[in-house]
């Protein structure tokens, strides 16, 4: 039941016309209950608030200048507490939010996870970014060849600086089968055994022998020549 309709249950009531009027009993139990089952809204009369929030600001804009810059003030002054708890609270929920929302993380080569790995636990000073793009920092600490090229690849630069701020995740090297070629089965493919041992094998790689290796792997053994020898077969493969 709404307002207007208590309005008319009531009209429909005896009444006597006049200046006086006689006595009428009402069952006040009648009214109780009919107050009762007027609707009402679950958030009170917050959904009313807009308009009269609308009604007040169209009373200030007809005030004077002068008059409305008081007014302001004043209610600035009196609500100042309220409205500062209420933007920190809706910054620190939007804060909350943001730092659930965790950003992408970049992939980098192994040899570029090192160099970050080694800048940011750097004992003797705080190394920054610009500090570890610069040329003389690369030659000095003896990085590769191949590390140089990538960060002086502009093309690298803001994958370089996001890992650096936000982490990042180590791309998976290539791997390679190294094959002779002309040699009986079953011993043609170059081998680690885990004790540190070349060797050559079949390619069944196991616990025991590694078959696939990365390239920074053949170089530090000193096999970076298999790239370019006519001898050998080298196979890039997904293991």
């Amino acid at each position: 039941m709404n307002k207007q309709e208590l309005i008319k249950r009531i009209e429909v009531l005896p009444y006597t016309e006049g200046p006086i009027a006689d006595t009428i009993t009402i069952n006040r139990n009648w009214i109780l209950e009919s107050i009762e089952q007027l609707d009402e809204s679950e958030t009170g009369h917050a959904d009313e608030a807009p308009r009269y929030v609308k009604n007040v600001l169209a009373r200030l804009r007809e005030l004077p200048l002068h008059d409305r810059e008081v007014w302001l003030k004043a209610i600035m002054s009196e609500f100042e507490q309220d409205f500062s708890c209420s933007k920190w609270r809706e910054g620190y929920e939007q804060g909350k939010v943001e730092g659930m929302v965790e950003r992408e993380k970049v992939i980098v080569p192994q040899m570029v996870a090192e160099w970050i790995k080694k800048c940011k636990t750097f004992k003797s000073f705080a190394v920054s970014l610009s500090f570890a793009l610069q040329p003389s920092v690369w030659e000095v600490n003896g990085l590769s060849d191949e590390c140089i090229e990538w960060l002086a690849d502009a093309e690298n630069q803001e994958t370089y600086a996001r890992a650096w701020l936000d982490g990042y995740e180590i791309e998976k090297e290539k791997r390679y089968l190294v094959k002779l070629k002309g040699v009986f089965k079953g011993y043609e493919y170059l081998n680690f055994k885990f004790g540190r041992v070349w060797t050559f094998s079949n390619e069944e790689e196991n616990e025991e022998y590694r078959t696939c290796h990365t390239k920074k792997e053949l170089e530090e053994a000193g096999f970076g020549w298999v790239f370019d020898c006519e001898g050998v077969e080298v196979e890039e493969v997904e293991r």
